[in-house]
């Protein structure tokens, strides 16, 4: 699946379920290992925990590679590792904290 389908079936999931603030960047020139970056607000630990859960149950429906799942415990941050994407979904305190956009402040944002 090409990346822009990619990027399409994760923030269309984000959006369905509610997430907020989707930002989505492309990360190739910064990184050898993957092509973009997905990070968005969910509104409680619960919301977090469940959009990661969509978009790992629709990828691997998609027949894309799910590499793995972090963060699941707490619920306050959980990372989606899809090889050439990764996905970030968090507490809107937990990403005001960590601001991990300013991490790849020379990344284009990417447009669908």
């Amino acid at each position: 699946m090409k990346l822009k389908d990619q990027l399409k079936v994760i923030t269309g999931i984000i959006e369905e379920l509610k997430g907020e603030d989707i930002i989505t960047l492309k990360v190739l020139a910064q990184s050898a290992d993957i092509e973009a970056i997905v990070i968005a607000t969910g509104r409680s630990t619960q919301h977090v925990r469940g959009i990661a859960n969509n978009i790992k149950i629709e990828a691997k429906r998609l027949g894309m590679k799910v590499v793995g799942i972090e963060g699941t415990e707490t619920g306050h941050w959980v990372l989606v590792d899809l090889a050439e994407v990764v996905v970030h979904i968090m507490t809107e305190k937990t990403r005001e904290f960590y601001k991990i956009e300013r991490l790849w402040s020379g990344a284009e944002i990417a447009d669908d």
